[in-house]
């Protein structure tokens, strides 16, 4: 090693000294903006981490659907309403018979209303009387005296029986034309409508008699 060698080795360490030793090309103030402006960013990023977080909490909450350019909110759905609470209760047929001119008048839900001549006595007890059986054809009591006896012996058909408040017994059905003996239990619909009048009457229905 020659004599100059330490003295080179002492100047790059003198250089390299100065130079950590230099100041900042930039001011004070301009690194502390720099670190402001550090500290903002990491703030934004920060808030639009929360507000992705939130909003993949709603929609797994609430879906969405996509209608081209538009996006449209579909509300989560509930359960179906118990269609026993909200159906309506069927409408009951208006019946109403005129004991005096014996016409007995229907009033169906929906339909237009229809007067029918029944073949009835004179003396038919008034009153409210509830529909409580029916049958297209049945046997029902012998119609010869009054109260008619217990035998069931006369064929009928549409018959629709109707209960009175007192208990009294009132029997609804075609008439065939034979001319058998009626009590005033008896109230015969002509044989060409009996039908029609069967099926809008319905066990449960009030049949004014006036």
């Amino acid at each position: 090693m020659s004599e100059h060698e330490p003295d080179g080795l002492d100047s790059a360490l003198r250089v390299l000294a100065a130079d950590a030793a230099a100041p900042p090309t930039l001011s004070g103030g301009q690194i502390r903006r720099r670190g402001e402006a550090r500290g903002r960013r990491r703030r934004v990023v920060a808030a639009t981490a929360a507000v992705v977080v939130l909003g993949a909490g709603a929609v797994v909450g609430v879906p969405w659907l996509m209608d081209g350019n538009k996006e449209v909110r579909r509300p989560v759905a509930t359960d179906p309403p118990n269609p026993s609470l909200s159906a309506p209760a069927p409408a009951s047929t208006r019946a109403r018979v005129d004991i005096r001119t014996k016409v007995l008048t229907f009033e169906p839900a929906g339909e237009k209303a229809r007067s029918f001549r029944l073949t009835m006595r004179d003396d038919v007890t008034a009153g409210s009387a509830k529909v409580r059986y029916k049958d297209p054809r049945r046997k029902i009591p012998a119609l010869l005296s009054d109260p008619p006896d217990n035998s069931y012996n006369l064929e009928a058909s549409w018959v629709v029986e109707l209960s009175l408040p007192s208990g009294e017994v009132l029997y609804l059905f075609a008439d065939d034309a034979s001319g058998s003996p009626m009590n005033r239990s008896v109230l015969r619909v002509p044989a060409a409508d009996a039908g029609w009048v069967y099926d809008r009457l319905n066990v449960g229905d009030t049949v004014t008699l006036e």
